[in-house]
């Protein structure tokens, strides 16, 4: 009777640890955005894989007021180990899109991760990438206006 009860125990202990395991191979990637300029609105931004880059929405998002000048901070959590890249949009005027304006320029300040600032066009996920793992990553990017 004791070795089923043993075996028992420990398949029970073995399941009840999947979701710790789980949990301790993703991590937290905390950036801090930097010249941010006092347009109000919120600062959105998304974690993208390389199949979902440039799609409306990446395998993780942020959201946060902006307030004032200065800087602005976004936590994504329990982000799974992979590949990704990082962009951000300042929707100065909350309507969820990235306004031109009529030269074709941008209206409003974008960040990407690797300090990617496209002088002409959309850069490639390859400019951007960035390595997730288990331990937490910080990073700092500066944004960009017109």
């Amino acid at each position: 009777m004791r070795l089923p009860l043993l075996s028992s125990l420990a398949v029970a202990a073995a399941c009840l640890a999947l979701p710790a395991t789980a949990l301790a191979q993703s991590a937290d990637v905390r950036v801090t955005l930097t010249g941010v300029e006092a347009r109000g609105g919120h600062m959105l931004a998304t974690l993208s894989s390389q199949q979902t880059f440039m799609v409306a929405h990446g395998e993780y998002t942020a959201k946060t007021e902006v307030n004032e000048a200065g800087e602005v901070y976004l936590v994504f959590t329990d982000v799974a180990p992979g590949t990704y890249a990082l962009m951000v949009m300042h929707d100065a005027n909350d309507n969820e899109q990235f306004d031109m304006s009529p030269s074709g320029m941008p209206a409003e300040g974008f960040a990407f991760s690797s300090g990617g600032t496209p002088i002409m066009g959309i850069p490639s996920f390859d400019a951007l990438k960035f390595t997730v793992g288990s331990e937490d990553i910080l990073m700092t990017e500066a944004m960009t206006y017109f």
